[in-house]
């Protein structure tokens, strides 16, 4: 082979070197497969794009139809369904720019998920100002399992923390099965949809976002924001050369460089006085015998009051002033609203009929006498409230609540108990077969009847404490009695 074959053979073998080269580089910097031997495209989807079109289906498979059914069931739920639409799409942005970059640091995370954070509070706050409306479940169910979209930040185990947020939901979710089976099929079909996006979500996240959201440890660096990584392409490889240099450093990373650090204090004057050796405790004063506080007459180890009420603080604590909201006492549609009484003891609802409810909401101090029979009863986020009333078709429930006091004079078939501390259920003997759901509650206490009429009534504690064990291939849970 003559000396010019061989050199245009060995060009020819350099630039098919260099095109590797390039794309190599280029498949690095926005984190697709890198191309076969040869130059040939990749026969498989790249593992970044597979866990955005992952996500984006399970969007497809339930969120979609959860969008279209909330349409239908009423608008402020339907609103309130948009926000968690746009927050799971900031949150597939989010993961698309992980799968391209390297972690950011904890400041460029924050700022990378703050369309999700707003997308989120949206969501509580449509559910918290709308407190009397007929899809309340609903909202509810919504508001509380929001928080699972924070599973990108959650390590190292992310999938468990959206199985609690599920589980936060499902009391609610619960009450719409319970009160539309047979009856709204569109209600039955939304929670299905937003609980099987929920069991999906987890294998999803099992799969790929073991330990925590997946990050490309050879990707670019991360943009500002989610906004920013939508709206700008990345940066084509340079064709040859030296690479380009590396971006200035962020605006106020020399800062503490520039700032003069504390000086340290003077300790030589102290260890001049050291060294004084015994003279050191020369200028102190004597203690004298009637200065000891053994030898004082008046010595006493009770606090009185008074020197308690001189310590006691007048000042207010910082932050915005509590919100007082006028009192509500009305029959909107078949619920009667009572919402934010306090110190109100002459509560009465006389006038009911089997298919109105009772939502008792932010009172205190108050005492609420329901009269006949009545479909529903719930007992929210009130302190040092009672409730007194003869029948309830449905149920009564008690949630986020404080030292609050339910007595039955007839019957209720069921009594749900969530989130509360310090709860007294006083029973008729009509009502002792009612049944007792409990979860996430303290100091709960059944008052039942004795065994004639002049006798006390017997109070029995509720379990709040469990011993599970693990007994062949299940569990076995016992609850923990002590004598």
């Amino acid at each position: 082979m003559s000396l010019e074959a061989s050199l245009e053979n060995l060009l020819r073998r350099l630039d098919q070197t260099t095109a590797r080269l390039e794309a190599v580089e280029k498949s690095l910097a926005t984190g697709a497969a890198a191309p076969a031997a040869g130059g040939a495209a990749p026969s498989a989807a790249a593992p970044s794009g597979a866990t955005v079109t992952e996500f984006q289906n399970l969007i497809d498979q339930y969120i979609t139809p959860l969008a279209n059914l909330s349409a239908k069931l009423d608008p402020v739920l339907a609103k309130q369904t948009s926000e968690l639409v746009s927050a799971l799409q900031a949150e597939k942005s989010l993961i698309g720019i992980a799968a391209t970059s390297k972690k950011p640091s904890q400041d460029a995370l924050l700022a990378l998920i703050q369309p999700i954070n707003t997308h989120a509070q949206q969501v509580e706050s449509i559910r918290n100002s709308n407190r009397t409306s007929k899809v309340f479940n609903n909202l509810s169910a919504l508001s509380e399992s929001i928080g699972f979209l924070s599973w990108v930040v959650v390590e190292p185990t992310p999938a468990p923390h959206v199985a609690e947020m599920k589980g936060s939901c499902e009391f609610y979710t619960n009450r719409i099965l319970k009160e539309f089976k047979g009856v709204n099929q569109d209600q039955l079909d939304w929670v299905h949809a937003l609980i099987g996006f929920f069991n999906d979500l987890q294998k999803y996240i099992k799969q790929h976002h073991t330990t925590g959201l997946a990050w490309n440890a050879r990707g670019g660096n991360a943009p500002a924001s989610v906004g920013a990584a939508a709206s700008t392409p990345a940066p084509a490889p340079p064709a040859g050369g030296a690479p380009p240099p590396p971006p200035p450093p962020p605006a106020g990373f020399f800062d503490d460089v520039s700032k003069p650090t504390k000086a340290a204090p003077d300790m030589s004057a102290v260890f001049s006085a050291l060294g004084k050796g015994e003279g050191v405790t020369s200028g102190l004063k004597k203690v004298t015998n009637d200065m000891k506080s053994k030898n004082n007459p008046n010595k006493s180890s009770v606090v009185k009051a008074d020197a308690i009420k001189s310590t006691v603080s007048t000042t207010t604590p910082t932050g915005k002033p509590a919100v007082v909201k006028p009192p509500k006492f009305a029959l909107e549609s078949n619920k009667w609203c009572v919402e934010f009484q306090v110190g109100n003891k002459n509560i009465v609802i006389g006038e009911t009929d089997s298919r109105q409810t009772v939502y008792i909401y932010q009172c205190t101090d108050s005492v609420i006498q329901i009269k006949g029979k009545i479909n529903a009863i719930t007992l929210d986020n009130c302190k040092k409230t009672a409730v007194v009333f003869e029948n309830a078709v449905a149920s009564c429930e008690i949630v986020n609540c404080n030292s609050v006091e339910v007595q039955v004079t007839g019957k209720v078939p069921a009594m749900a108990i969530d989130k509360c501390n310090g709860c007294q259920i006083y029973l008729s003997k009509d009502s002792l077969e009612t049944e007792f759901v409990t979860s996430k509650s303290s100091e709960m206490n059944i008052l039942i009847p004795g065994a004639t009429a002049n006798d006390d009534m017997i109070e029995i504690a509720v379990p709040e404490q469990f011993k599970t064990v693990v007994r062949g291939n299940r569990l076995v849970t016992e609850s923990m009695s002590h004598i």
